[in-house]
């Protein structure tokens, strides 16, 4: 009966640990860490958004995927989606890039911002989600780079 009893609660603590390595990922770092052109058209410009992600835990936390708005000088320019499972090892950095496509028509006001303050400020707003056995749990992340 003991064996069993035993075996009963290891089970049940199993996934309150999946659980609590999955919530570390809300002390991880993010940082904007530069752009890469994947391709250029006469009505758009794509680009990977490169973005460092710092594991400051003592455990491996897993991000899911990530939505978010990209804003120049707090005028919103596109909306990005990682959708790549990405394991970052205790006190490491990983980088994700998702792509986004930028439409040049809608880019008009960041354009004429960043000319008239002789520069860029770069916002990404967005929702960081891992999955876990009871359903999906997301945080809000916003990264600012001048």
């Amino acid at each position: 009966m003991r064996k069993i009893l035993t075996a009963v609660f290891l089970a049940a603590m199993l996934p309150g640990c999946f659980i609590l390595r999955r919530t570390q990922l809300q002390k991880c770092e993010f940082r904007l860490a530069g752009t890469s052109i994947k391709k250029i058209t006469l009505s758009y410009l794509r680009i990977a958004i490169n973005i460092d992600v710092t594991n400051p835990n003592r455990i491996d936390v897993v991000l899911d995927r990530m939505r978010f708005d990209l804003y120049v000088n707090d005028e919103h320019v596109a909306n990005g989606v990682s959708n790549l499972k990405t394991r970052i090892p205790s006190g490491e950095s990983v980088k994700i890039s998702p792509v986004i496509t930028i439409d040049y028509a809608q880019v008009g006001a960041a354009i004429i911002s960043t000319i008239k303050n002789l520069g860029a400020r770069y916002k990404i707003v967005g929702t960081v989600y891992f999955d876990t056995p009871f359903g999906t749990v997301s945080f809000p992340v916003t990264i600012v780079e001048r």
